[in-house]
């Protein structure tokens, strides 16, 4: 019985935040400090990484936002976490090294708006993990990891009170 009564709420609160609506907009992606998929300037980050990070911020966007919520997302500028290193020989020059030094960077404007229009929240953020090494990670496969994981917490506290 236990079992059903906890399967239950859990489809409840999963349905309620169905109704949220999320949209992101990259501004000047070109422009992006890095997004680049190697070392030699392969702009083909653009074509692997925004779309993963867009679908990212939709899905858990859905999941923090309270019911008939919307929220506006431009983003400015990304800088992922790590970096790659030119001076190291073939094939490592193309290997995004994660050290400290180089944590993962994200600036937007963003509007979060109730159901009947009123804005709730805006803004402008500059987002950094700068601990994003101490992170736990769960996911070794995922090469925007400490990326999505700084996304996350921002969304979980969007709806918290000052």
């Amino acid at each position: 019985m236990k079992t059903i009564y906890v399967l239950c709420l859990s489809i409840i609160l999963g349905v309620a935040s169905l109704n949220a609506d999320v949209e992101v907009v990259f501004e000047n992606p070109s422009g992006f400090r890095d997004i680049d998929y190697g070392y030699h300037g392969n702009r083909q980050g653009q074509k692997i990484y925004l779309p993963e990070i867009e679908r990212y911020i939709l899905k858990e966007g859905k999941r923090y936002l309270l019911d008939g919520q919307s929220l506006r997302m431009t983003i400015t500028d990304i800088d992922l976490a790590g970096e790659f290193e030119g001076w190291h020989p073939p094939p490592w020059d193309d290997v995004r090294i994660l050290k400290g030094i180089y944590p993962p960077r994200i600036s937007f404007s963003f509007e979060l708006v109730a159901e009947e229009g009123t804005i709730i929240k805006s803004g402008e953020e500059r987002l950094s993990d700068l601990n994003f090494e101490f992170r736990i990670r769960t996911n070794h496969t995922d090469d925007l990891y400490y990326d999505k994981a700084m996304i996350r917490d921002w969304l979980k506290d969007l709806n918290r009170e000052d």
